[in-house]
């Protein structure tokens, strides 16, 4: 397998990744137009407790299988992380089928379920597709993550807004859940294509599990699990919380489950679109780092930062000025107008905080992640409970909360950072 330059598959991943959010943006505009702001407010709970089932297998495995197969240059750790997504799979699916129920109770809305459900074969498919996602960036060809995403936003596409079309009288609950649907069976492809591609190749012919590869990808990849689970959980509860609180403003139940789909449906998609440049540097630039050292690595950690916070800075002030254009003529949604203006900030903090992540999975340091997270979250919580229920606020207080609280985690992964910079130059 011919490893790529950085730039190279950087702008690999940028191109496709533009493809695959210009596509997302779109299938996002159409389905919040066929399914209604209620639907989409079911949808967006459901997403947040989906991100929850697929954090043990997709959260810190595909960092730790990129990471040791730049370092040693084999399937070995491919092998050994497969065999763990297996083995997680097979406990994590049946128990979460078990407190689907109890789940969609604690969300606050059973419609739900459906989605819950339709979504739990992805534990299995979106723990592979990330592994083998993080064995080719950690050899250096992105060529097929880049074309099993494209597929899958194709195909995503394609049966989201055909079914959606083709079932008309579906219920609220049914029509949250058609996502989820398409969402599975265009992963499955994904998944095939990426295998397919590499079985191609005799370099990645697969190696036995080893039990000694497998303890070191668990050492890896625990602290980015355990961050991501606890930010999924705090995420989840703000999910929950904040239509509970809106009606403590003095909103209906309807009114409040219509601006939790406006804010996370439509506003929070349009936030990460930067993502498709600091995305891809991320994925890239973390076994680069791991390649480095002295002033070769503390170049490029410069480069990475600077490019990402250049890229949410013009993220930021494009969708600031941008903000009356997508409220009104492409979401038909004129509150959001507001939501924008007042969110648009976080696209810095986001871009910053994805470089700030790569660089520290890059360098090893990835047990230094935990505690930012689980700070920033907190405070989110906190900040949210008591805003989101003043009448004077509502929305703004809630993407206010999520500003101080993405700022909190920033500035303490930067600390982090700078510490793991010193004790690796």
């Amino acid at each position: 397998m011919k490893q790529q330059s950085i730039r190279h598959q950087a702008t690999v991943l940028t191109c496709t990744n533009a493809l695959v959010r210009a596509l997302g943006f779109l299938l996002r505009v159409v389905t919040s137009r066929l399914l209604g702001a209620q639907a989409v407010g079911v949808m967006e709970l459901g997403h947040s407790a989906h991100m929850l089932s697929i954090a043990p297998v997709t959260a810190g495995l595909p960092l730790a299988v990129s990471r040791l197969t730049a370092r040693e240059n084999s399937t070995r750790a491919l092998s050994a992380a497969r065999s763990l997504v297996f083995l997680l799979s097979a406990v994590l699916i049946p128990v979460w089928l078990l407190f689907t129920p109890l789940i969609g109770a604690l969300l606050g809305d059973l419609r739900v379920l459906p989605s819950l459900w339709a979504f739990t074969p992805c534990i299995l498919v979106l723990g592979l597709s990330a592994v083998y996602n993080g064995f080719c960036y950690g050899r250096g060809n992105s060529w097929p993550p880049a074309l099993s995403e494209l597929t899958e936003q194709l195909l995503r596409f394609a049966l989201t807004v055909g079914l959606l079309l083709a079932l008309p009288n579906l219920t609220v609950a049914g029509r949250a859940a058609v996502p989820c649907v398409a969402t599975l069976i265009a992963e499955i492809a994904g998944l095939g294509l990426v295998v397919l591609l590499l079985r191609r190749d005799p370099d990645c012919a697969l190696l036995p599990p080893e039990a000694p590869m497998r303890r070191e990808i668990l050492r890896l990849s625990l602290p980015l699990t355990a961050s991501r689970l606890l930010s999924t959980v705090l995420r989840a509860l703000n999910g929950a919380l904040i239509p509970r609180r809106l009606i403590a403003s003095g909103l209906t139940g309807a009114e409040a489950l219509s601006q939790l789909g406006m804010l996370q449906g439509m506003v929070m998609p349009v936030l990460f679109l930067p993502g498709v440049f600091t995305g891809a540097l991320g994925m890239v630039g973390a076994p680069a780092i791991a390649r480095r050292q002295g002033r070769e690595l503390r170049i490029l950690s410069l480069q990475l930062f600077a490019s990402a916070l250049c890229c949410g800075v013009l993220g930021m002030a494009v969708i600031h000025t941008a903000a009356g254009f997508l409220s009104h003529t492409i979401f038909h949604e004129p509150d959001l107008r507001e939501m924008f203006v007042h969110a648009a900030p976080l696209t810095v903090l986001f871009a910053l905080q994805q470089a700030t992540g790569a660089l520290l999975a890059g360098l090893g340091e990835q047990k230094r992640a935990p505690l930012p997270s689980l700070a920033g979250a907190l405070l989110t919580l906190l900040l949210m409970y008591c805003w989101a229920a003043m009448p004077q606020l509502r929305i703004p207080g809630v993407i206010r909360a999520m500003q101080l609280g993405q700022t909190v985690t920033l500035l303490c992964s930067l600390a982090a950072l700078l510490s793991a910079a010193r004790m690796n130059t």
